[in-house]
């Protein structure tokens, strides 16, 4: 311990130092650069730090900018060191079942310091222009700039989890779920779903408890068709008081300030076109009951109607203020919905191109999703069990990389073509992916791939590439051609967001090239182009929304959740445009809109990302420093609906509101 206070001793002086030093090249280098500029022939030499500034792209009011760096990173490390001596304090007077989870904390705050000390001279981007475009290497530039507008916090939360050998267990493919049988004539499919506790694999070897719907995770996949309803009963059959000898919650919510109902549900099926009920509404704070409590259920109808984009959505819990915590137990799965325009499309695992062999052999889901799991027993938890830290309501940043509910598994494949349905099922981790052979996993080059739609189905035109940034709830297709790699190759997924190449965090899984098959599947120049009159139709009105924190809270417009608020009412069967803004330069938020689907029409701060422009959206990454302009489509029905950001543990800390769509005004006579 002794040792440790002298650590924290010398870092308070290496800040005064550094005080000294920012405030004092602050004065002193503007002076020197203004002399130097001022000198008239071109054969006076700069003093030789000038001159090695220069070399690198600092001369001018960069230096300035740095010095103020220098002072920058001062101050946040003397916050920094502030907080780890109080965290030290607290950490004496701790239980010793407890010890672990503290450590954890601390070590998180150690790794910040090291972050965020430095912050100031890497983002010196204050009056100038930022570290990103000051390398001398073009090709650093661009991966340095794309990670930088993306990107926040990625260190994990709880960085002990267990974790076995890469690539050794095979994908698993989500079951799907088959209709209740009905009679013949019957034109709605019906479905009833429990969502119970249940116990998997996701490190080899080692069992751990989850939440799933008919208790697996992810859980069944619907597979449904444009036009034809389908009705889903889901039973809670979850244990009492949110089961807390099953999960590890660093931070319990606190009920006085985020009031919950344990163990209660409401699902949301996200993406798709429903009333208020169906849709998913999380509080009974509207004069509704829509919180499912164990031994109750509650029926949920899609009417997969003729506006219905056919896409990849997902359904999950969205009970107010344990959102976060139940999606992050296990609550989540795949719908897919498909029509007869899609199957002529000859995409791979079509039933034109692939007859009888699509989903789950040629047309696959991936859930990517991070989490975190007990090494040792924790507060009388066994390991094994998840570990729920959100650092500070940040997010749940794991350091166990998942494709459905696996660790980094590996998916064998023939040498054709694959469609991938992407899902980002993180609680706020964002991936950076790109593909790339296993002998060249550190540095790359990325093979190339075709992303070919978004949240709300096909694009107009596919788009080639190498990469695809996917933020929490989003979801990407890609089609992946495997011929050009001989059997007994292995490609790798891998995470470019992770700070250098960490094995535990940047592979994702493995794909691994086994046998020849032949393929009839194509990817054509147009796949799904608008084909709705809500996909015309001008916006009738504009609205500005900031994504922000206010008291401690994440907030948008500077307000929390408050379900007898609603903040904007906007008419049935009209498109408004909505300015999402982020003015903050630390955090971003993947933001959502319940009830229909948007068209981004214009991205400041960031370059739009492969696939974002060319199809249509309900999710849509509103990073540090950035504004999203959209045109939002509130069409089929009336009533409230939510919008919020989906990095979980925002939108439980109140980032989340509601619009209520309103009817036609009467006509005039």
């Amino acid at each position: 311990m002794r040792g440790i206070h002298g650590c924290v001793n010398r870092l308070v002086r290496i800040v005064l130092i550094l005080m000294v030093l920012g405030g004092t090249a602050a004065v002193v280098l503007p002076v020197v650069e203004a002399v130097t500029a001022a000198q008239p022939h071109a054969h006076h030499a700069k003093p030789d730090a000038i001159r090695s500034a220069t070399a690198y792209g600092l001369s001018g009011p960069t230096t300035t900018t740095l010095a103020i760096g220098l002072s920058m990173a001062a101050l946040v490390t003397w916050a920094v060191v502030r907080r780890i001596r109080r965290r030290r304090a607290s950490a004496s007077h701790v239980t010793a079942s407890s010890t672990p989870l503290v450590q954890t904390a601390i070590d998180h705050d150690r790794r910040r310091l090291i972050r965020y000390g430095t912050a100031g001279v890497v983002a010196t981007g204050v009056g100038g222009v930022s570290l990103w475009r000051m390398q001398s290497t073009p090709a650093a530039d661009t991966t340095l700039s794309t990670a930088s507008l993306l990107s926040d916090n990625i260190a994990p939360c709880f960085n002990n989890s267990p974790l076995g050998r890469p690539f050794t267990q095979p994908l698993p493919i989500p079951p799907t779920l088959n209709p209740i049988p009905a009679v013949p004539q019957a034109t709605t499919d019906v479905y009833v779903i429990s969502e119970t506790r249940g116990e998997t694999e996701i490190v080899p070897g080692i069992r751990t408890p989850i939440w799933g719907y008919n208790g697996i995770f992810p859980g069944p996949t619907i597979l449904a068709r444009k036009g034809r309803p389908v009705s889903m009963t889901f039973t809670n059959q979850l244990p009492p008081a949110e089961e807390p000898s099953a999960i590890i919650i660093t931070a319990p919510q606190d009920p006085t300030k985020h009031p919950f109902l344990d163990s209660s549900t409401v699902v949301h099926l996200h993406g798709l076109n429903s009333d208020h009920f169906s849709d998913g509404y999380p509080d009974d704070g509207d004069g509704h009951k829509h919180r499912v409590r164990p031994g109750e259920l509650f029926t949920h109808v899609y009417p997969n109607n003729e506006y219905q984009r056919c896409a990849t959505f997902w359904y999950h819990d969205h009970s107010v203020h344990v959102t976060s915590q139940h999606v992050y137990r296990g609550l989540a799965a795949f719908y897919i919905l498909q029509d007869e325009e899609e199957d002529a499309l000859r995409l791979p695992g079509s039933p034109l191109a692939d007859p009888g062999r699509g989903y789950g052999v040629f047309d696959v889901p991936l859930l990517i999703k991070d989490v975190m799991i007990a090494n040792q027993e924790i507060d009388g938890r066994p390991p094994g069990t998840l570990v729920y830290n959100n650092c500070s309501h940040m997010g749940a940043y794991g350091d166990i990389m998942t494709v459905n509910g696996k660790q980094q598994p590996r998916f064998d494949v023939a040498n054709r073509k694959y469609r991938f349905r992407v899902l980002n099922g993180s609680d706020a981790r964002q991936y950076l992916l790109s593909l790339r052979l296993a002998t060249q996993v550190q540095d790359g080059p990325d093979q190339p791939f075709t992303v070919i739609g978004a949240d709300q189905g096909l694009l107009t035109s596919p788009v080639p590439t190498t990469e695809f940034h996917i933020t929490p709830a989003e979801r990407f297709e890609i089609v992946i051609d495997f011929s050009p790699y001989p059997v007994g190759t292995r490609l790798i997924l891998v995470n470019k967001l992770i700070e250098g190449f960490d094995p535990r965090l940047s592979p994702i899984m493995a794909f691994d090239v086994t046998r020849v098959e032949p393929d009839t599947s194509e990817v054509r120049p147009v796949l799904r182009p608008p084909e709705h009159p809500a996909d015309f139709a001008a916006p009738v009105q504009v609205r500005t929304f900031l994504f922000n924190r206010e008291g401690g809270y994440w907030s948008i417009n500077g307000l929390q959740w408050d379900p007898a608020r609603v903040d904007a009412r906007p008419i049935v069967d009209t498109n408004e445009e909505w300015v999402l803004v982020n003015e903050a330069g630390g955090w971003g938020h993947p933001v959502h809109i319940h009830l229909g689907r948007f068209k981004i029409i214009e991205i400041t701060g960031r370059p739009p990302r492969p696939g974002e422009l060319e199809g249509f959206k309900d999710t849509v990454w509103v990073g540090p420093n950035q504004t999203i302009r959209l045109v939002h489509q509130f069409w089929n029905f009336t009533g409230r609906f939510l919008f919020h950001c989906h990095n979980g543990s925002h939108e439980d800390h109140d980032m989340m509101t509601q619009f209520e769509v309103q009817p036609p005004p009467p006509a005039t006579p």
